[in-house]
């Protein structure tokens, strides 16, 4: 079954924005580096690995183990614009007994990709714990947020959750919606392409 994706606006910039370039006073926003950094969050074995595996190396490992604190990869992003986006990319463990310290990955991020798994209901109920999470521990209230539906290679009567209710979910929270499949790689890159767009457009709105 096709992933399915939607492009949700998001709160727009504050002076406090915490995007980081690296530039001289003359370039124009376009011959910048932008760099943000991006954390992964949700419940074990929905997948926040292998997302980032597939993205950065294109590579998929059924059988990885899982992350402990927090693993860190990044990618650079071209634009159609000729700009460059940096992104720095963080898995944190999704187990009970690590979150006291996934907070030291998340707090001074730009991008907080919430997953859960297509085929485990639970896992997208916990959802509203990492919103929780974000809000009363970031500090950045122009987080750009993305709720990520994993597996969705996956035949039809194995689905738990259907798109229409992660999409009405991303609508109420003002988060950009994308279902991917780590396995095939479907819908993976435009996640992060459309993130590093976002970005861009965060900081060029903000200058």
């Amino acid at each position: 079954m096709g992933c399915n994706n939607s492009n949700q606006n998001t709160n727009k910039p504050s002076e406090e924005s915490t995007l980081r370039i690296k530039s001289t006073p003359k370039e124009d926003i376009k011959t910048k580096i932008i760099e943000a950094k991006i954390v992964l969050l949700g419940d074990v074995s929905v997948g926040k690995t292998s997302i980032a595996s597939r993205y950065c190396k294109n590579s998929f490992n059924e059988h990885h183990i899982n992350t402990i604190g927090g693993a860190y990869q990044q990618q650079k992003v071209v634009l159609n614009n000729g700009a460059m986006v940096k992104l720095h990319i963080w898995d944190t463990s999704g187990q009970e007994r690590f979150r006291a310290m996934t907070n030291l990955y998340y707090r001074d991020a730009q991008v907080a990709i919430l997953t859960y798994d297509i085929t485990n209901e639970g896992s997208f109920n916990s959802i509203e714990f990492w919103i929780n999470e974000l809000k009363f521990k970031v500090e950045n209230e122009n987080m750009l947020l993305c709720l990520v539906g994993n597996k969705c290679d996956v035949n039809s009567n194995e689905r738990k959750v259907m798109t229409n209710k992660g999409k009405n979910f991303a609508v109420e929270h003002n988060m950009i919606f994308f279902e991917t499949s780590a396995k095939t790689g479907e819908g993976v890159k435009d996640l992060f392409v459309t993130i590093a767009n976002k970005v861009y457009e965060l900081l060029k709105n903000k200058n």
